[in-house]
């Protein structure tokens, strides 16, 4: 891909993150009108339920550093450097489009922890598909609790792939690489395919790390959606069952963890907000009096004003740190 498309698709990126605000704020009312509930939500948030949140998020960050160590393994990452690191990244992750913090938490690995791009980058691969695993487990535990019937079944179904799957990736994409490049060619597509199957070679005779790592995935993700409940008390929603936040929260982050959101993440975060809920059965206004969409656009600046002070408080200590070793 050649800068100006790279620039292009960034721009295409931001001008639909606006749109998606922009439609989604009118859907509440007026414009104004929904744009003041927002900010009156926001503004009265509960301090208590907001410092549980910080908490959780501080803990999710915490459990994720100790998974780079566990994967850090052809090199080694104390956490002392995979904390900052960390909050840095997640921070990184709200504020740049199109994923583009990844590519910075590389060179972060890098830079702090004399980590060789091609290891950081497998290692950051290796936690993308451990995080789509983990969250897939957690949501469908969510729906077992919530729901009845069938669909039960399946969700458990899926929810045992999932894990079990994680042990036989180096398998599974390497069946498929000759399949799509055939389909693709030896562009981009295959070029990512191929990443993801180097990624997960260094699974290989490391069945208990592997499954350390993903328990770790497992934890955080369970922590997180938490957070997601605290941060809707936080603004007054309460009576929703968990299962159902759990079932938005989880979209909702999964837009973060795709290339398809603009600066900020402002419009697609909401929209996967309001799909997630759309797809547990709520819709229209929640208790407490926030519609879906205002509740969404509320959670989402206070969670992203938690992870802009976290990194700020990990990019002071990186600093810290470079400063002591240049003395």
């Amino acid at each position: 891909m050649t800068k100006r498309m790279q620039n292009a698709r960034m721009i295409a990126f931001l001008i639909t993150g606006i749109a998606l605000t922009y439609f989604l704020l009118m859907q509440s009312g007026s414009l104004n009108q929904s744009v003041s509930r927002i900010l009156a939500a926001v503004g009265e948030a509960d301090v208590v339920w907001l410092a549980v949140s910080l908490g959780l998020f501080a803990t999710t960050q915490v459990v994720r550093a100790l998974r780079w160590q566990v994967l850090s393994w052809d090199h080694e990452i104390r956490l002392k450097q995979s904390l900052p690191l960390t909050a840095v990244h997640v921070g990184l992750g709200h504020i740049l489009p199109v994923r583009l913090s990844d590519v910075a938490l590389v060179g972060l690995f890098k830079r702090y922890a004399s980590i060789p791009l091609g290891s950081g980058a497998a290692t950051v691969i290796l936690a993308k598909l451990m995080d789509v695993i983990a969250m897939g487990f957690v949501v469908s535990c969510s729906f077992i609790a919530g729901l009845s019937g069938p669909v039960v079944y399946v969700a458990a179904s899926a929810s045992l792939a999932g894990v079990v799957s994680l042990f036989f990736l180096p398998v599974i994409l390497s069946v498929f690489t000759k399949p799509v490049k055939r389909i693709f060619g030896n562009g981009r597509v295959f070029h990512v395919w191929r990443e993801m199957a180097q990624a997960t070679e260094i699974t290989s005779g490391r069945k208990t790390q592997v499954f350390a790592a993903l328990t770790l995935s497992i934890a955080g993700w369970a922590v997180k959606l938490f957070m997601f409940y605290a941060l809707l008390r936080s603004v007054g929603v309460n009576g929703v069952p968990m299962w159902q936040i759990f079932t938005a929260s989880a979209i909702t982050d999964l837009t973060m963890a795709l290339p398809v959101h603009g600066l900020l993440s402002l419009g697609t975060v909401e929209t996967g907000w309001v799909a997630g809920f759309a797809l547990a059965g709520v819709s229209g206004e929640l208790p407490g009096g926030l519609s879906v969409v205002e509740a969404g656009f509320s959670v989402h600046l206070l969670w992203l004003s938690m992870a802009v002070l976290l990194m700020l408080c990990g990019a002071a200590v990186l600093a810290l740190s470079e400063r002591k070793v240049s003395i």
